[in-house]
């Protein structure tokens, strides 16, 4: 269902543009490294089998891409929290490589 929605909302980015200003790059990056840190917190849950703590990077990292207008990706950590709700471990992991590929992808268009 992700892969239908574009990966970035451009009226979110040039809203946050026009906020932030000079200190937008700054935003960036800082959305970057805390996605980084998301995204190692869904590794390490899964491989722990924590499907609470996957729950719980994936709802925070949602808020995050929504925040930014990451569209596809926020929609990605909703499939993932949904998967850990259901305590389904396969679509949980399945759903950590969706959102990884939707992280490279909009890295690349973010800079």
């Amino acid at each position: 269902m992700s892969d239908q929605l574009p990966d970035i909302d451009p009226a979110a980015l040039d809203a946050l543009r026009d906020l932030m200003e000079d200190d937008y790059p700054l935003l960036l990056e800082t959305f970057l490294a805390d996605a980084k840190l998301r995204l190692t917190q869904l590794r390490e849950a899964l491989v722990s089998e924590d499907l609470e703590a996957f729950r719980q990077a994936a709802h925070s990292f949602k808020g995050s891409c929504g925040n930014m207008g990451a569209l596809a990706l926020e929609q990605a950590c909703l499939v993932a929290e949904r998967a850990a709700l259901e305590g389904d471990t396969s679509a949980a992991s399945d759903s950590y490589s969706r959102i990884r590929e939707h992280f490279i992808r909009l890295q690349a268009q973010l800079f």
